[in-house]
């Protein structure tokens, strides 16, 4: 089967790791599998260079240009994919491939835009609205990320006529076992990542490691970037945490980040997570996760098993966690070794490109 994907731009946001993992997947198994961007290529295109993964590029504009041109998108994403189209949104991206005669399946995955609206101005949230109203009947199928995912998109009025849910996954060899080995370490090196905007909890986390005594040895290693940056850096030196608070900028080695770290945490506060790619790599190199129970994220976790979850916000509690991880080698070894095993269990890319290939095969029926 010939399948493409089609993403919006080559961003390396968890959306998009988790859409090239799939991809590099039913590539190995020898499906015709390629990346298409709407606007342009990214950082993303290295990633898929690397593993010879193919890509193109239509060079629309979002919003309007897509619209004006659906005929250009079509015939772009029919030579990529004409048996089935995977698209980044159920909005009218599905809708302008149809429009412009696309005759394959179209699978819109739902990565979480639907759960960004309560942050919209009234006039944009008319726009969001009217875009899954027009695009909503034009896929076959949407596709939830996660249970909690699935559970707001069956309370929307305007949705696919079938709508499942399909967890993200990774591929484990991709990520290696160099998480907490036991032994006590001089330093232990916690791990954040993403864009550095409100509702990710960054301040939280910022304000936890300076209630964390000094007499335990702990980094916090905030890695990307966004309109917060300047400010959180601002609030690590208020707080006297210079040395104890680095700021990498954007990585694009995700993995290799990950396989220096000790502890990783995703504690988003008023910001809702759909999933949360990052702490699903980390659980695959073998990290404990300190998550907040917000939204996917509590699927990903197992309290007190694989890391440990707190009320977001909980500024105290993820103190607590870090503490706990820092002082206690043995705690960390435990709780990596089974977040590993719980991604290659349930969040493998093998399991997840099952369920499309099955997904497919019934709408190609």
């Amino acid at each position: 089967m010939r399948i493409a994907f089609v993403l919006w731009q080559g961003a390396v946001g968890g959306a998009e790791r988790a859409t090239a993992s799939l991809a590099r997947e039913l590539a190995r198994r020898g499906h015709d599998a390629e990346v298409v961007f709407v606007t342009h290529g990214g950082t993303l295109t290295d990633e898929l260079e690397a593993s010879a993964l193919p890509r193109r590029s239509v060079g629309l504009a979002r919003g309007r240009d897509v619209i004006r041109h659906p005929r250009r998108l079509a015939r772009v994403v029919s030579a990529a994919g004409s048996g089935a189209a995977v698209t980044a949104s159920a909005g009218y991206l599905p809708a302008a491939l149809r429009a412009g005669g696309y005759r394959g399946s179209i699978v819109a995955v739902n990565h979480g835009r639907l759960l960004h609206r309560g942050q919209l101005s009234y006039v944009r949230r008319l726009i969001r609205d009217a875009e899954r109203a027009t695009g909503f009947r034009a896929a076959d199928v949407e596709v939830a990320v996660s249970d909690f995912m699935l559970a707001q998109l069956l309370r929307e009025r305007f949705r696919a006529r079938r709508v499942v849910r399909i967890y993200n996954g990774l591929r484990l060899d991709d990520y290696a076992s160099t998480g907490p080995t036991g032994v006590d370490k001089e330093v232990v090196r916690v791990a954040w990542a993403g864009r550095m905007i409100p509702g990710k909890g960054v301040e939280d986390l910022v304000e936890a490691v300076s209630t964390i005594p000094r007499n335990v040895a702990l980094e916090l290693v905030l890695a990307g970037d966004g309109p917060l940056r300047s400010d959180l850096q601002r609030l690590s030196a208020d707080l006297s945490l210079d040395g104890r608070v680095t700021f990498p900028g954007v990585v694009r080695d995700v993995a290799g980040f990950l396989g220096a770290a000790d502890v990783a945490v995703a504690v988003s506060s008023s910001l809702v997570e759909s999933f949360g790619f990052f702490a699903l790599e980390a659980m695959a190199c073998g990290l404990p996760v300190v998550a907040t129970r917000n939204g996917g994220l509590a699927e990903l976790v197992a309290d007190g098993r694989t890391g440990t979850l707190v009320p977001p916000g909980d500024v105290d509690g993820i103190a607590a966690a870090l503490e706990a991880y820092a002082t206690d080698p043995t705690l960390r070894r435990q709780h990596g070794a089974a977040a590993r095993e719980r991604c290659a269990a349930v969040f493998s890319v093998e399991r997840t490109a099952d369920e499309y290939l099955a997904l497919l095969g019934e709408l190609a029926v």
